[in-house]
Formats: structure tokens, sequence, C-alpha cells
């Protein structure tokens, strides 16, 4: 029996979200400039925003070293839950973590009083999706010989979400443990941007521009085809994987391979979840004081729960 969810969000959409892709409209956000000029250049000088201060005095933190990047492991001082986060960050591949990135994973805590493990994996151009899925493999192994598979949930937002994904994939091909369930917020699924229903949602995204993505995604690559499903995972298997759960805005260009991914995992009969939220920009969930964000984190917070 099939016990996934479909969930439409039925509200308006709030002034906030109307003035956010007013202002991104304004500034010409859609340009990628900056995505565009991390890509091209020769190394990436990308260094990630510290945890707050705030955090380190509410909860137990500690920072590891793995392959020469940071990871952070962030655990509730009091009433701790048996369940891990293990959270892959958005940026394109091309940026690493920032201040919204923090504020999310405590209010995930505050809800769920998980342990939410961040790693800074490695981007591009200095690096490559194998470099990452090894060193989020290495981290994953080590969360595995201290707890059970079962309570382990990986999750992912834009590129990190499909690295998250691609991640699953690889190691199911590696007949390794699954997490108990993937969660992927806005997830970047195909770096080849070519899925036709994409042109339609482009005249409504106000963020994200196909060709600055098309560069970020070739550049993290590195030698792999465009269309390997660690680096594209909407074309690997998704038989074996944990539990899928996606969220996803009207108003991101993602949202046609979301809905893709929709239709192919009904097609294998295999169970997702799928929250669509209308006329939501790119990045949306994690910006915590909206009111959509707020409904979403719920249905996270629920999914973690349960």
């Amino acid at each position: 029996m099939d016990s996934s969810i479909t969930y439409i969000h039925s509200e308006k959409p709030s002034f906030t979200s109307k003035m956010i892709q007013s202002m991104s409209s304004l500034f010409g956000v859609k340009k990628g400039r900056d995505m565009i000029k991390k890509a091209n250049q020769s190394t990436s000088t990308e260094v990630p925003v510290p945890a707050p201060k705030s955090m380190y005095k509410k909860y137990d933190i500690q920072e590891s070293i793995v392959n020469n990047r940071k990871v952070w492991t962030i655990k509730p001082k009091e009433n701790a839950s048996d369940k891990i986060i293990l959270y892959l960050h958005g940026g394109a591949y091309v940026s690493t973590i920032k201040k919204y990135h923090w504020k999310f994973a405590e209010e995930l805590i505050l809800k769920t009083n998980a342990t939410i493990v961040i790693p800074d994996y490695p981007l591009a151009p200095s690096s490559n999706c194998e470099n990452a899925i090894d060193l989020v493999g290495q981290v994953y192994q080590e969360l595995l010989n201290k707890h059970s598979p079962e309570n382990i949930d990986l999750m992912g937002d834009s590129s990190g979400g499909g690295l998250a994904l691609g991640f699953a994939m690889y190691l199911s091909k590696e007949n390794k443990p699954q997490p108990n369930q993937i969660i992927l917020l806005f997830p970047w699924l195909d770096v080849t941007m070519s899925n036709e229903d994409i042109l339609e949602i482009d005249k409504k995204d106000k963020i994200l521009g196909i060709e600055p993505l098309q560069i970020a995604g070739k550049a993290f690559a590195g030698e792999l085809n465009l269309k390997d499903y660690r680096v594209s995972p909407i074309y690997g298997d998704f038989s074996g994987l944990g539990k899928i759960s996606v969220f996803i805005g009207t108003h991101d260009l993602l949202v046609a391979d979301c809905r893709k991914l929709k239709s192919l995992t009904k097609a294998s009969n295999i169970s997702m979840n799928y929250f669509e939220y209308p006329k939501m920009f790119h990045g949306w969930v994690i910006l915590t004081s909206m009111k959509e964000s707020k409904v979403a984190i719920n249905q996270i917070s629920s999914l973690i729960n349960d």
C-alpha cells in the first residue's frame, strides 16, 4: 500500500515572498554573475560562515576535520533524541555554508531534538563531485559506526539535495546501508538543465538562471558525464533507496525536474512524498522567518519525528 503524501499548499503567497522575488528581479539576481564568477575561478576561495556564538551556548557543538574540510556536529544539551540528520548545504556547488543554513539547522533542532551533522564538502572549481561524494561517504560511515541507519536521515537543499540523492544512489550501488529517509529541499536534480518544461518556468523564476546553473554544474561534474547519477541523480536508479520527500515551489526552475522525479518514482511504484508550494521561489524553505517556511519546517520536522 502506497503511504506517500502529496501536498499542494493552498494559502495565498505571503507579502514577504512577493517582496523577495520583486527585489531579486530588481537587482538582477537571475543573471547569476556571482555564480559564474565563482565557477570560472582557478580555485575556490569560499570560506564557510562559522556557527553563531549563540549556538555554542545552547548546544554541544563538535568540530572535526575530514579530508581537510570542517564537519560540525550539533547536539541538544538536554533531551537529545536518537535521530541524526546529515545535512548537505546548497550553493550551486560553488558556495558554502551561509548564516541562513545555521538558522535553519537550529529550527530543526528546536522542533526535533535531533543531532545535526553539517559537512563543509569540497566545491567547484577546486574540487568536484567525486571528491564531495568521498567526503560525505566518510562522514556517513563514521555515523554508521555509532548509530543505526534507521536513526539517520539524509537531507540537502538545492545542490545539496542533488548531492544527497546522488549519494544515496551511490550507497545502493555499493551495497551499503541506506539512511532512514532522504529529505530534499528544492533539489537540483539535473545539471544539464535540459528538461523542456524549464523554459516555461524560466519566465516566473526571478532567482535562478539556466546558463549560470549549467556553468556551475559542469564545473562540479569534473570528469564525470553530466548525466552521471552522482551529479544528475534524475538519471539514476531509485530502487532500494530510503523514503524520499521533496519540497519545492512553482516559481523555481528546479520544479520541472522535481515533478519529473515524482512521475519517475510513481512509474516505478516507489513511494515518494511531494510538497509543492505555488508561487514560491528557490530557497524559500530555509528562510525561516517566512510564513510558508514555518509551515514547511513543521512538515519536515514531522517527517523526522515520525
